[in-house]
């Protein structure tokens, strides 16, 4: 008899768990891990005889949407996080993704947030970096919404993951030997509300605009794999197209295509893979991205070493004017007058490159206008494109961009083998963002050096000085390298 009772009371408690299985994966798609059975079991036999009921008859009359029921759902979803989890994955949005948001409007949904350690540890990193974050946070759970709302954290929420990112944090918290708590202002401007992945419809989202980003990260171990297609093609329904979706970095390596929408496709930076809205959009490797990242820096490099040559070139031609200006004084002192001399006969290389590097030191100076003038001064059939181009790297120089312009068209009209007219007048176009003619020149600067590398023997390529420290060949390399960034 005592055998028949037990195994009567064990098949009633394992009914009693189907149902209670039963019903909170059909509100809320979440399979009740066996270890949190007894949790749940003892709490639902504590509440039971609260009414004087059985536990079956508890269970029966529970329904979603009630506060009965909400506490199971409470009781089973495991609020397990901390603040900057996931190191890497800010990593990318500090180095990639935020900075094309600086100064600009960016909007984020956390759709199961838990007690909110990752919209704070969002909205921390956002506003570090002048982004104009709105975000909002939900979650199945209103103890973990409670928590978020209240802003009262463990130090345990503080882990060596995301330890890095932790001073971001101090700005807007108090942190005690127990304890860091957020202020109300910096709470506030987190918007929370309750959401069902599952079961509630998209129309209860306080929100019109679809999201940039969106994060549903450590979820998955809860769902089934219809269930998994489900919740993931409801939430890109929200995604703005070319919008980031992120998973836990645990999860995402088993996510394929067989629960993935054919809207997002699947990408990665370094180590973070990541899913983008897009359709047939091709997924790139981890090498692509570390080349693509390495093959911008290398043109940043190259974009500082112009402009540190710029730089030297007009320190240099200072130098020279100096030690020049000293060395007239000499010779005046003698009864030479090479300026006057060379004023009167501007036609040989030797004269125009001595011109060349005086409008330089003006430049240097500031002094525009006597640059202007020692521009102007050339004259000739054959040396007029100097004075063209020269007036050209004047005003370039002086930030008159449009006037630029014309004066090195001139000097490419007068020479069309004038190479350094177009390769300024490229730079001039670019900044202008009229792209295309700006290709264009470049390529025929690159045609004209390969042409004269060709012609010479190793001698010196023509109008070579009026470079001075570019070497054609590293002037070569810069066409290549503005026309592959389209004018960058």
């Amino acid at each position: 008899m005592e055998s028949d009772r037990e195994e009567s009371m064990s098949e009633l408690q394992n009914e009693l768990i189907e149902l209670v299985k039963s019903k909170i994966h059909s509100y809320s798609g979440i399979y009740v891990a066996n270890s949190q059975l007894q949790t749940l079991i003892n709490y639902i036999e504590k509440e039971a005889a609260k009414k004087t009921i059985s536990p079956m008859e508890y269970v029966k009359t529970i329904s979603s949407g009630t506060q009965e029921f909400d506490e199971l759902i409470n009781l089973i979803t495991v609020n397990e996080t901390y603040f900057f989890r996931e190191e890497k994955q800010f990593d990318f949005l500090r180095e990639e993704v935020f900075p094309k948001y600086m100064g600009k409007n960016l909007t984020i949904w956390t759709c199961c947030c838990s007690t909110g350690e990752e919209p704070i540890s969002l909205l921390a990193l956002a506003l570090s970096m002048n982004v104009n974050l709105t975000i909002y946070a939900s979650d199945i759970d209103d103890n973990a919404l409670a928590t978020l709302r209240r802003g009262h954290y463990s130090l345990y929420s503080l882990r060596s993951d995301g330890a890095k990112y932790h001073k971001l944090l101090e700005p807007y918290s108090t942190k005690t030997e127990t304890e860091i708590v957020f202020n109300r202002d910096f709470l506030r401007r987190i918007q929370s509300f309750k959401f069902n992945l599952t079961q509630d419809e998209l129309s209860k989202i306080p929100f019109y605009e679809n999201a940039d980003i969106i994060f549903m990260r450590n979820v998955f171990i809860y769902f089934d794999k219809p269930t998994r297609i489900l919740v993931t093609e409801k939430i890109t329904e929200r995604l703005k197209n070319d919008g980031i979706l992120f998973f836990s970095m645990n999860e995402i390596g088993s996510i394929d295509n067989s629960v993935i929408s054919e809207k997002l496709y699947k990408t990665n930076y370094d180590v973070v893979y990541y899913f983008v809205k897009g359709i047939n959009k091709k997924t790139k490797s981890v090498s692509e991205i570390i080349n693509q990242k390495r093959e911008k820096e290398k043109q940043l490099r190259m974009e500082e070493l112009m402009k540190e040559k710029f730089r030297l070139e007009l320190e240099k031609s200072k130098k020279q004017s100096e030690e020049r200006e000293k060395d007239l004084k000499e010779k005046k002192r003698a009864g030479l007058n090479e300026r006057k001399n060379q004023a009167e006969s501007c036609t040989e290389t030797s004269d125009i490159k001595s011109t060349y590097e005086d409008v330089c030191y003006e430049i240097n100076r500031g002094d525009f206008i006597k640059a202007r003038t020692l521009a102007r001064a050339i004259s000739g059939t054959d040396t007029k494109k100097y004075s063209f181009f020269m007036l050209g790297y004047i005003e370039y120089h002086a930030d008159n961009r449009a006037a630029a312009e014309t004066f090195f068209a001139s000097a490419e009209t007068i020479s069309p083998d004038f190479w350094p007219a177009f390769f300024y007048h490229g730079m001039v176009l670019r900044d202008l963002g009229k792209t295309q003619q700006a290709n264009e020149c470049f390529a025929k600067c690159k045609n004209l050096i390969s042409d004269f590398g060709n012609k010479s023997s190793g001698g010196s390529i023509p109008y070579d000085f009026t470079l001075d420290s570019f070497s054609p060949s590293y002037i070569y390399s810069l066409c290549e390298t503005f026309s592959m960034r389209g004018g960058f």
